[in-house]
């Protein structure tokens, strides 16, 4: 069996911890200003589903960013990890303020906060 060397594997968690607290910030501030745009106006509810997508992917985008910039290596493993903490954390707080709600386009929404972190982590890596 091939023996794995995990000396070069250097992880970040302060980073880590701080760009999961970003996502989580960035995501209350825009869900907040979302929700008093469709309040105040009369914009169609049907693109709430849109608006909560690109909220979920933008802020994990940016924590995972923020994170890769700060870790300067492993962009990938630093930008997956805010991603799928920040997806975790999202679900845990569905699940306890919306019971029913929790479980619906589960896997949309772990794809677009992976993909968002790993994308966040990589760029944020290439511009440190």
């Amino acid at each position: 069996m091939p023996s794995v060397d995990m000396s070069n594997f250097e992880f970040n968690f302060g980073a880590a911890i701080k760009g999961i607290l970003f996502a989580l910030v960035l995501s209350l501030v825009l869900s907040t200003g979302a929700g008093l745009i469709y309040h105040f106006t009369s914009l169609a509810e049907h693109t709430l589903t849109w608006s909560a997508g690109i909220i979920l992917a933008s802020s994990t985008f940016c924590g995972a960013f923020s994170t890769g910039r700060q870790a300067g290596c492993k962009g990938l493993y630093h930008g997956l990890a805010v991603g799928i903490a920040f997806f975790v954390i999202v679900w845990i707080a569905a699940a306890l303020f919306l019971p029913g709600q929790a479980g619906i386009s589960l896997i949309v929404k772990l794809l677009l906060t992976a993909l968002g972190g790993a994308l966040g982590g990589i760029i944020g890596v290439g511009l440190a």
